[in-house]
């Protein structure tokens, strides 16, 4: 099964605004869409900085404040992932306020919640049809950033210094140890998957609704992040296999391989989150996960090291 652990937070998108004084442009276009008067609406279990909801006597829609990756990917990749039939949020306006981006879209009516085992095999139908688009569209390359799924040292020494005594010289061990590198060409991927990222439409239709992490990288970093929590080598073999029967990506690698590229991608994600909480990118929202990840990491490489190592890896 596929744990979660709902503290992988955003970065922080860096404008404090009031909602009462939006943007005149952006004003706007809520009006044209909701009508007026307009009220901020809770959002249901989603948000966050930079997200408000706004509903009207004409309908309903979602402001978010967001970064460049996630601008570029609505204006230039959505159509084409769209046309492939996979859900996203229709986009009804967007623009940029004082250098910062801002999208308007559609109110994802129903948010997925616990328990989200149901759901996995249709999110890595999802992902696979999503990490192929790479191969059919290659109009969409050069749209985004491109992702190495690996830390730097400036990333080690930021994360390590969460950590105190035997646990920080362990930590250091095990990430100057050789991990897998995670090779092959790099796909379209969404970054951030999580089991809380994904909604339904009325239909039906599955619906990812958060693209701030998009980027062209390794699909292993999609399904490690997919994989909520602290995952097992059990729970990751379960998701790679069922990954392998649907993807279109031409074979690079056996079950194993792809296990430890995960593995190693859950580890990198965990290194970027504890460097970007040390930088002051993350919300305070991100307590809560941060100390889950000061208690649980050593332990969980400790955990999954030996398996890897019985790959030969």
């Amino acid at each position: 099964m596929c744990l979660l652990v709902p503290w992988m937070t955003k970065k922080v998108v860096g404008l404090k605004m009031d909602v009462l004084h939006l943007d005149e442009s952006v004003r706007a276009h809520v009006v044209a869409i909701t009508g007026s008067p307009v009220t901020k609406v809770p959002m249901m279990g989603v948000g966050g900085p930079g997200i408000l909801k706004f509903q009207g006597p004409q309908g309903e829609v979602v402001l978010k404040y967001t970064n460049a990756p996630e601008a570029v990917f609505y204006k230039n990749c959505a159509p084409i992932v769209r046309g492939k039939g996979l859900g996203i949020p229709d986009v009804y306006a967007q623009g940029d306020v004082e250098g910062k981006p801002w999208v308007l879209m559609e109110v994802i009516p129903t948010i997925i919640g616990p328990p989200y085992i149901p759901w996995l095999s249709n999110q890595i139908e999802y992902l696979a049809r999503l990490h192929s688009l790479g191969q059919e569209s290659p109009d969409m390359l050069g749209t985004l950033p491109t992702r190495l799924v690996a830390w730097t040292p400036q990333d080690v020494d930021d994360a390590v210094s969460l950590w105190e005594g035997d646990d920080a010289a362990a930590l250091v061990d095990f990430l100057h140890m050789p991990w897998p590198p995670l090779t092959g060409k790099p796909v379209l991927i969404s970054g951030d998957p999580n089991p809380t990222n994904w909604g339904k439409r009325v239909t039906g239709q599955l619906v990812l609704f958060d693209w701030a992490e998009a980027s062209w990288s390794h699909p292993a970093y999609d399904l490690a992040v997919l994989c909520g929590g602290f995952p097992d080598e059990g729970t990751v073999k379960d998701v790679v296999e069922r990954y392998l029967e649907r993807t279109t990506i031409p074979a690079s690698g056996h079950v194993d391989q792809w296990v430890s590229w995960v593995l190693t991608a859950k580890l990198v994600s965990f290194v970027w989150f504890a460097a970007w909480w040390r930088r002051g990118q993350l919300t305070k929202a991100a307590t809560a996960g941060i100390n889950a990840l000061q208690k649980g990491l050593v332990p969980w490489i400790r955990a999954i090291r030996p398996a890897m190592s019985s790959m030969g890896l």
